[in-house]
């Protein structure tokens, strides 16, 4: 059973007269301390909190070699990775640089033979079409040796990134990161679609003033970039994917209705999507092209403009879906008996096979990482050469190990949480057994955090109210960085209770607070087996979120639970 750890309260008794204690104690963990930084956090305003795109110290070298690209007819080659990030970072390039007369065109690698980055047959390919301009989005920080190729057949290479920046950079004309400290952008911690969205921002600034307004119909596609790559949620990306939702709610783009539509997806105007809805059911549909077939698919969606081409597009891509969600479960499988028996005493988790499909590695390393609390790699063994993907735990920088076994690989990058890497097949053991040794001896270190539930705040039943709630949304978007406020109430007696959902893994009940006339709807998903342990007017502590439900036009409050124990007296 976890063990409940509740904050203390009064931590923003600065704010308290302003706010609810709860919501003020909420901000100021955020680091929010006055009642201007909190309005900047709870109301997002587009033009007061992005941020000049020319603070980057290469953007003006960025601009000038486009702008002379259009006034010259040269041909740009655009680069993207083949992920949700680098799929986005493409698309809005490739239509920023439609709408403003810039010859283009766009190389999207494929997942299974290509890897990750800048690679040999995408160079030859836009020196072969003529481009004498190479711009990489998602990728590019490490290819030293393929902007070096590019250099020499006579392009000039500029790369927009965001991923960890080695100690030796690229020969690029310029480079685009806002995570390089010479970069001179306040915020490190855009995803390579947003920092694209920003280079598109200085070149409309610089070219066409009077059009820039119109950029905002493209945070449809940044925000799900910026999702889609578990960016914190706070800064500029609380702005982008605040306006972004909303923005997608309306969308003009046709590859999304599409999509939307063919996955039953609750995405329309008037219904605006959170965070999770971009996260659970539109990113992996755009993700399963590269991982099934060619990420390209997903590119040529997004920017059809044909319904009925579009149509088509979708179902493919629904399609694909469905079967990435049946390997994965197989694999899922096989890795997770690993994890519990050969590995179980390990610190980190670690497994490869030649039947391990590459265009899911990565999912299979998150949801192992997720459930063990443990690192995990997870890498598709060939003959030669061997890829994979790592997902870790707060507490461990699992760029930073791998950093550390960078003599046993080909080519590694990433972030702090989730990387990838290529190793030589007869390494692989080896690197193996150093990546359990280095992650061991990082948990040796007693600083591991414990799986206890953070509890936010304990709340009395008269606090959870729609006045409470109005003010917690303001919260929104939650995600990454800004987790959804966990709360607690306690000596809740449990009058009705029901299992339902197939197999009967949720439950639904209604909560009676002690000796209030207030009562309570709750529902636990995949807590049907512990709710199934307690009686009818058992009496319970809670932790949950809570949330707002609108049902023929009815409000109405709903919890919803994580975590229920019994009350001790």
């Amino acid at each position: 059973m976890k063990q409940w750890t509740i904050r203390t309260a009064g931590e923003g008794r600065m704010l308290s007269p302003h706010f609810h204690p709860a919501i003020a104690d909420l901000l100021v963990r955020r680091g929010i301390t006055t009642t201007e930084q909190a309005e900047v956090f709870l109301r997002p305003d587009y033009d007061r909190d992005m941020h000049d795109p020319f603070l980057f110290a290469d953007m003006e070298k960025v601009v000038a070699r486009l702008t002379d690209a259009r006034a010259d007819g040269e041909l740009v080659g655009i680069f993207g990775d083949h992920d949700v990030d680098g799929v986005s970072g493409a698309t809005i390039l490739k239509e920023a640089f439609d709408d403003l007369g810039i010859r283009n065109t766009v190389y999207i690698p494929d997942k299974h033979t290509e890897g990750h980055g800048i690679n040999r047959t995408a160079i030859e390919s836009f020196a072969k079409e003529g481009a004498t301009v190479f711009v990489s989005v998602d990728c590019g920080i490490t290819n030293i040796a393929e902007v070096a190729e590019a250099n020499q057949h006579g392009m000039d290479v500029i790369i927009i990134d965001h991923h960890h920046v080695p100690e030796e950079l690229p020969p690029a004309f310029a480079i685009i990161n806002p995570k390089m400290s010479s970069s001179g952008y306040p915020f490190p911690d855009l995803c390579g679609t947003g920092t694209a969205f920003k280079v598109i921002t200085a070149l409309f600034q610089r070219i066409v003033p009077e059009k820039t307004d119109q950029l905002k119909w493209l945070l449809d596609i940044v925000s799900v970039g910026t999702i889609a790559d578990c960016m914190p949620l706070y800064g500029e990306n609380r702005t982008i994917v605040k306006y972004g939702l909303y923005v997608l709610s309306k969308t003009r783009r046709i590859g999304f209705q599409e999509l939307c539509a063919v996955g039953r997806i609750p995405v329309a105007e008037g219904m605006v999507p959170d965070v999770r809805t971009v996260a659970f059911h539109i990113a992996p549909r755009i993700n399963a092209a590269g991982r099934m077939a060619h990420a390209r698919d997903a590119h040529h969606l997004l920017i059809e403009r044909d319904r009925v081409r579009a149509r088509t597009m979708a179902l493919d891509l629904e399609d694909k879906n469905k079967r990435r969600q049946k390997i994965t479960e197989e694999i899922l499988r096989e890795v997770r008996e690993i994890a519990r028996t050969e590995q179980n005493d390990q610190s980190s988790i670690f497994a490869a096979a030649e039947h391990f499909h590459i265009g899911i590695v990565g999912i299979i390393a998150g949801r192992i990482a997720n459930e063990f609390q443990k690192p995990a790699g997870v890498f598709w063994r060939d003959t030669a050469e061997s890829r994979g993907s790592f997902r870790s735990v707060p507490h461990i920088n699992i760029v930073h190990v791998l950093e550390q076994c960078k003599d046993l690989l080909i080519r590694f990058g990433g972030h702090h949480q989730a990387a990838g890497a290529t190793v030589a097949t007869k390494n692989l053991d080896a690197f193996a057994h150093r990546f359990h040794e280095i992650i061991g001896a990082e948990m040796a270190k007693g600083d591991v955090p414990t799986d206890d539930l953070m509890i936010d705040a304990e709340l009395s039943p008269e606090t959870v109210n729609f006045t409470f709630v109005e003010q917690l949304k303001q919260f929104e978007p939650f995600g990454e960085g800004n987790r959804e406020p966990l709360f607690s109430m306690n000596h809740m007696t449990i009058d009705e209770m029901r299992l339902v959902g197939n197999g009967e893994k949720h439950v639904k009940m209604r909560l009676r607070a002690k000796g209030k006339p207030m009562v309570f709807d709750a529902i636990g998903f995949g807590l049907g087996e512990r709710a199934a342990t307690f009686a009818r007017g058992a009496i319970v502590d809670v932790a949950f979120h809570v949330q707002e439900n609108i049902w023929n036009a009815t409000r109405s409050l709903q919890l919803k639970i994580v975590d229920l124990r019994p009350h001790k007296l």
